[in-house]
């Protein structure tokens, strides 16, 4: 701010600002301002626009009201559900993480404006700026675009959004009494591995995890890479299934396509672990979000809601990292009054692409456990050593959560595990990549040694494509398929942003012209065989989902290009290429859309330059989407060290 301070009054009933030497701010400044943010990129055309719509249809000439709404929107659009004022005043341009290197693109008159602006963040002044006819205070009533309560503005939806979450996880959390010696011999034959960790003195957190769910309506199962959480939960299922009721109805879901046929996948697998006797009640088929909820072409909200709720008893959510707060508020609605929610994902990945970060929200303290008196004496019982060490003073949502600790994927030797926990704690990592053959790193001018790593990465599964089926019957066309897009998931290059030289659209025409030069497709534009496909928006017609990836292939019939998608009960969809109509090719694959996927080997390509999308978060999603095999690839390796440092805290009232 201005090192001379701002003078603040009313005139005319409207707040202004003044700095010595100048003129009062105005509204006509402040829209100035306005477009100017708009013009400069920093802020969205809907952020500047919402105080002028608001203002039609209830004018409200106060410069501050109209600065306050516009950054509650921006910074709805950078994925927080509200603006707390007590920081905002404190440090506005850390909040709005927009500093010297966005406003040099402002005229000088613009940056004196935005100092102007700021000059107008006082709490006393936003506090009379908010009695206005746009806000309702207290959350009471749902007229008002925005909501005023507990210090934090919101746009109205995401304060409902969060307040019914918040209500809905409340009612859900008074134990359900299922007496011990009912539930411990199911617990035992469940996770016989626990009674080792009895002999060892250690915490056996899954089967720990099994007894806190079947006694609540409500749990979360977190935990990183290859923890067992879907090992936990298959179970789980199991323990419930024999301890209540044979013929609960159980809904099985993830947020995406990819995250549903993985599920799927892991949890055919898992169930053979069980007796004999307790396998044939377990569900396997796993739908999207979107489908469990009954979302409708072209129409706002779902088929499942409050007065219509789901005809499920329990309902199992896995990569629950990626729901947002409406989508999860939609979720909790559709519940029915006596069902059970059990949410599984890693609180520490990248949160979701809109508003709010749910689980990180509801797991934040989940190392510590936190749990209560009340908690412990439900679960100790349970417990094969003491739960001492984890008792404290947690919040509601601690009392729900057990966080998985022991990885049966990467152990002390795996280079992948190392650095993700060395990334995940801010911690140094710099001697990781000399001590470990599963990581790489690849710096500075390396444009040759990643287009071999490229050109060889992709070849198994496009020498594959080339080769065809081994007959040309239906069954064989979907056993080639299914294990040409197998081997393509062997390998995937990952990148942060869409644009430029290291996002989607530089890289994918890149690492096309290096295959193409390497005769492994036909051609590098339009439809060919070999070229992989996402699916970037909802197709409910053709019941494809935002994320979905499929494969270009010959048919061999007809000599016509088809596009494979597998469905999440491992059968091939095939589609025309004419029939879809968003979708890019997908060599390289953003972070976020990776999410839900494991690669055997990711090669995570960062920019040449710091990007505000480059947090701890986002590096920590990508290497955990490697298996056996992690490659970083940095132009400069000083970015990589600024993501490490950079994290992602979204303000919520969860």
């Amino acid at each position: 701010m201005d090192a001379s301070g701002p003078s603040i009054f009313r005139r005319d009933g409207r707040l202004v600002c003044c700095f010595s030497g100048g003129r009062p701010m105005n509204l006509n400044d402040m829209q100035r301002l306005l477009t100017a943010l708009v013009d400069a990129h920093i802020f969205r055309a809907v952020d500047a626009e919402l105080p002028v719509v608001l203002h039609r249809m209830a004018a409200q000439p106060d410069p501050l009201l109209w600065w306050l709404t516009a950054l509650v929107s921006y910074q709805y659009g950078r994925g927080h559900t509200c603006l707390l004022i007590s920081q905002l005043c404190e440090q506005p341009q850390v909040v709005l993480s927009i500093g010297s290197d966005d406003l040099w693109r402002l005229s000088e008159r613009n940056q004196e404006r935005w100092q102007q602006a700021l000059g107008l963040l006082e709490p006393n002044a936003i506090h009379q700026a908010l009695d206005s006819l746009w806000v309702q205070r207290d959350g009471s009533g749902d007229q008002a675009p925005l909501t005023w309560v507990n210090n934090r503005i919101y746009l109205t939806r995401l304060y409902r959004a969060e307040a019914l979450v918040k209500a809905a996880v409340q009612v859900r959390l008074p134990f359900q009494a299922i007496p011990q010696s009912t539930l411990q011999p199911l617990i035992d034959v469940a996770f016989p591995e626990a009674e080792q960790a009895r002999n060892r003195q250690e915490v056996h957190w899954q089967s720990l995890a099994c007894a806190l769910a079947v006694q609540r309506r409500f749990c979360i199962i977190t935990g990183g890479p290859g923890t067992g959480k879907t090992t936990t939960v298959v179970r789980l299922l199991a323990v419930l299934l024999q301890a209540r009721d044979s013929q609960l109805r159980i809904a099985l879901a993830a947020p995406t396509g990819k995250a549903a046929a993985r599920l799927t996948e892991s949890i055919r697998d898992k169930i053979s672990e069980l007796p004999c006797a307790w396998q044939e009640d377990i569900p396997t088929d796993v739908v999207t979000l979107h489908k469990l909820l009954g979302a409708r072409p072209h129409r706002r909200g779902f088929r499942y809601h409050q007065r219509n709720p789901l005809p499920a008893d329990v309902v199992v959510i896995d990569e629950a990292s990626m729901i947002d707060v409406e989508m999860m508020a939609a979720l909790m609605a559709a519940l029915p009054a006596h069902g059970q929610l059990i949410l599984l994902g890693d609180k520490d990945q990248l949160a979701s692409v809109e508003a709010g970060s749910v689980l990180g929200d509801f797991c934040a303290g989940a190392e510590q456990g936190g749990y209560n008196s009340d908690t412990l004496t439900h679960i100790t019982p349970y417990a094969t050593a003491s739960l001492q060490p984890y008792h404290g003073d947690g919040s509601a949502y601690n009392q729900a959560t057990v966080m998985l600790r022991v990885s049966h994927r990467f152990d002390a030797s795996s280079g992948i595990g190392q650095l993700a926990k060395a990334v995940n704690h801010g911690a140094d990592y710099s001697d990781l990549f000399s001590q470990f053959s599963d990581i790489d790193w690849l710096q500075g001018e390396a444009v040759e040694q990643f287009q071999a790593l490229v050109v060889s990465g992709y070849r198994d599964y496009l020498e594959l494509v080339q080769r065809g089926p081994q007959d040309n019957d239906d069954v064989h066309l979907q056993l080639w398929a299914k294990a040409v897009l197998k081997q393509h998931r062997a390998f995937q290059v990952l990148v942060a942003l869409r644009q430029g030289d290291w996002g989607v659209t530089g890289l994918n025409q890149r690492i096309a012209d290096w295959l193409y030069g390497a005769k492994l497709i036909p051609t590098t534009q339009g439809w060919y065989a070999g070229r992989p496909v996402l699916v970037r928006r909802n197709n409910y017609g053709l019941k494809l989902m935002n994320g979905d990836i499929g494969m270009t292939l010959v048919d061999p019939n007809s000599g016509r290009l088809r596009v494979a998608f597998e469905q999440p009960d491992g059968s091939i969809k095939w589609i025309l290429p004419s029939r879809l109509a968003d979708v890019e090719t997908v060599f390289a694959l953003t972070v976020h859309k990776s999410q839900g996927s494991e690669f055997k080997h990711a090669v995570l390509a960062l920019p040449e330059r710091m990007n505000p999308v480059l947090t701890r978060e986002l590096i920590y999603t990508g290497i955990t989407r490697a298996s056996q095999k992690f490659t970083l690839l940095t132009p400069e390796p000083q970015v990589f060290a600024e993501a490490v440092q950079t994290q992602v805290l979204r303000s919520s009232g969860l």
